[in-house]
């Protein structure tokens, strides 16, 4: 019985799972090997509630492949989730697991927060992927490159010391690339005091950049250049993605790739002045009432990708909601949950809220933007 499979060999319709073997197929160098725990093993787990004894060999064994390839990494288990009617559901995640105890607990989060969340719904595919963690530290770095929404020659590059989620929470740099000429159009360095770097088998870190580094570029110029000529080779084969990825000594890893669409603004006519309500744990969700029209997402839970809170404010918010982001909407991949929930999505950068702040919400250059704060 094939409980796990290698990322070539699953046929899935999991969006991760189909992007890595989109990466791989284009020749872009991703993590390997890549193991995929079937569907097949989290029905098995669901209905006994615990590991069979060949399941749980059959875990370690992946484990102990990837390991034995890479003894100088751990291994990262992620969400391979396809759920019907939800185009990216979120997950836990682990970081650089070294122990063979520690990634069936790993695996078994994955498969609890799909049962908790409902995932686990007819035509459902709940699997995980295990693969060697790719953990760029200081001074390596790690981003994501996106199409330009102006020109479709132009690729946006957003790069930070440390792991890419950091771009969703810190100052970063952002390259604009002509990828058929190979050409920088233009860079912004911003001054990078912090990063995300994981400082152990299971955390991530706000880790502090040496002041030597804060104002140089995060990417040199063949490394961009790289990374341009890969992004293009892959958007000429399956079209415009977003691609992360993280930098290593021995080259660029390609981590994940996502279908890239626009987001188009329907609510043209939205203009609102309205009291803001802060979300930083689980508690802060049982506090909004109808009147609460926007709500600021903490960028501490962010940054701990605590997705249960984020689901769980997907899920159980009757009513739709103005969501205050941190980030940018190329790097805020873990909000989509809230938007295919039918939340409105105002990315907002660096900028802090308060619980009763009052905000001014409108189109600023055909975005939706707070466009004006008030002191509460």
């Amino acid at each position: 019985m094939d409980y796990i499979k290698d990322i070539n060999k699953a046929r899935s319709k999991c969006n991760r799972i189909i992007g890595l073997q989109k990466l791989s197929v284009s020749g872009l160098k991703i993590p390997s090997p890549i193991k995929i725990i079937e569907p097949l093993s989290f029905e098995h787990y669901r209905n006994s509630k615990k590991f069979s004894k060949e399941l749980k060999a059959a875990i370690t064994a992946a484990f102990l492949k990837i390991r034995a390839k890479n003894p100088h990494r751990g291994v990262y288990a992620g969400r391979a989730y396809f759920v019907p009617g939800i185009k990216h559901p979120p997950g836990p995640r682990s970081s650089s697991v070294k122990s063979g105890e520690i990634i069936l607990k790993e695996v078994k989060k994955l498969f609890e927060f799909a049962i908790k969340n409902k995932f686990d719904q007819k035509g459902s595919e709940i699997g995980v992927i295990l693969y060697p963690f790719i953990n760029p530290k200081i001074p390596f770095g790690g981003g994501c490159i996106t199409p330009s929404l102006k020109n479709k020659n132009l690729a946006v590059i957003e790069a930070i010391f440390g792991v890419d989620e950091g771009v969703q929470s810190f100052p970063h740099d952002t390259y604009i690339v002509d990828f058929h000429k190979k050409l920088i159009i233009s860079r912004k360095v911003e001054i990078k005091s912090r990063c995300l770097q994981v400082s152990s088998e299971l955390e991530y870190q706000t880790m502090a950049v040496p002041k030597q580094l804060q104002a140089t570029q995060v990417l040199r110029d063949e490394q961009i250049f790289k990374i341009t000529a890969d992004f293009r080779r892959f958007t000429n084969k399956y079209g415009l993605h977003r691609l992360e990825f993280a930098v290593q000594p021995e080259g660029i890893y390609f981590r994940e790739c996502v279908i890239f669409k626009p987001v188009k603004v329907e609510e043209k006519g939205l203009k609102i002045k309205a009291s803001v309500l802060r979300i930083s744990k689980p508690e802060d969700i049982k506090k909004i009432k109808q009147n609460n029209r926007v709500i600021f997402i903490d960028p501490q839970i962010i940054r701990k990708r605590n997705m249960d809170l984020l689901t769980s404010l997907a899920f159980n918010i009757v009513r739709k909601k103005i969501i205050l982001y941190p980030g940018s909407a190329s790097t805020a991949h873990a909000a989509t949950i809230l938007r295919e929930r039918g939340h409105i999505l105002v990315f907002v950068g660096k900028e802090i809220f308060k619980s009763g702040q009052k905000v001014d919400i409108g189109l600023k250059r055909g975005q939706l933007a707070v466009l004006k704060k008030y002191d509460s």
